[in-house]
């Protein structure tokens, strides 16, 4: 019975030298959280997208007490950088506002060459990608299967009749969580110009002259048109598909108006908030 009791007590005071060293460290390393933390987490707009460079909202919100730019927020957008200046009181500096634009239009009338066809997998972009499913139609393409739209959290994606995903600018924040998810790599962020319309490729078909044209109804086919019009020189084509630098673009249309396949569209900008 005395050799239990011993083991008991024993047992006891372990538990509390332990507990006191613990109480005691804890106090030692502990660091203190500005309080200033939480009100800018709350101003943020809580994608954890990443765009900012940090890993998620409250990333990026330790960095801004440590001196980050209030500016790295695209989808916060001028307002949240104002606010963020002034509770940290620095300058918010200027935003970058950013939208996704996918780049393609889809086969058009080339139904019979529609890449999906005879396809009985899972009805998942990254899964067909994966496949290696043959096709003669075009294999740069949007496949359909809205796996860009799953992924935005806000709802600006959707598919059109010609099951191609269509981003709203007037819903897109610019997180850019569905540039991550294509795995045809057909969406980006493109910078908002201070121009009501900038000119835009949508397109990306590598496929050279008459084997685009056989693929697709709607594809740039490399011809350099466009680059020897434009006036800003902003436009170069890379394997065999034209790409316009829109924060230099000044909508003159020029590249447009030559386009012989018609793949250059108006890329129209909500306003700036």
């Amino acid at each position: 019975m005395d050799s239990l009791l011993l083991t008991i007590a024993l047992v006891a005071g372990i538990g509390l030298v332990g507990g006191v060293i613990l109480v005691v460290a804890s106090r030692a390393l502990a660091v203190e959280e500005d309080e200033r933390l939480g009100t800018i987490i709350s101003l943020l707009p809580g994608a954890n997208c990443g765009s900012c460079g940090h890993p998620g909202c409250e990333g990026y919100a330790k960095a801004l007490l440590e001196g980050a730019p209030c500016n790295a927020c695209g989808p916060g957008g001028h307002e949240v950088a104002r606010q963020l200046g002034e509770l940290l009181g620095v300058d918010s500096g200027e935003v970058t506002v950013k939208r996704a634009i996918v780049a393609c239009r889809g086969v058009g009338e080339r139904l019979v060459l529609k890449e999906r066809e005879g396809y009985t997998g899972a009805e998942s972009c990254r899964v067909y990608a994966t496949m290696g499913h043959l096709s003669n139609s075009c294999t740069d393409g949007c496949i359909g299967y809205g796996d860009c739209m799953a992924s935005c959290p806000y709802g600006a994606i959707t598919l059109n009749k010609n099951s191609v995903a269509v981003v709203d600018p007037a819903v897109c924040i610019g997180c850019g969580l569905c540039t991550t998810i294509c795995p045809r790599h057909l969406i980006s962020l493109q910078a908002m110009n201070d121009v009501p319309e900038v000119s835009f490729v949508l397109c990306h078909n590598t496929l050279m002259g008459k084997r685009a044209l056989e693929a697709c109804a709607n594809t740039c086919i490399g011809c350099r048109k466009c680059t020897r019009v434009c006036p800003q020189h902003c436009i170069v084509v890379e394997n065999n598909v034209a790409r316009i630098d829109t924060s230099r673009c000044i909508d003159c249309k020029a590249c447009m108006n030559v386009c012989p396949e018609g793949a250059i569209y108006p890329l129209v900008w909500v306003p700036k908030q």
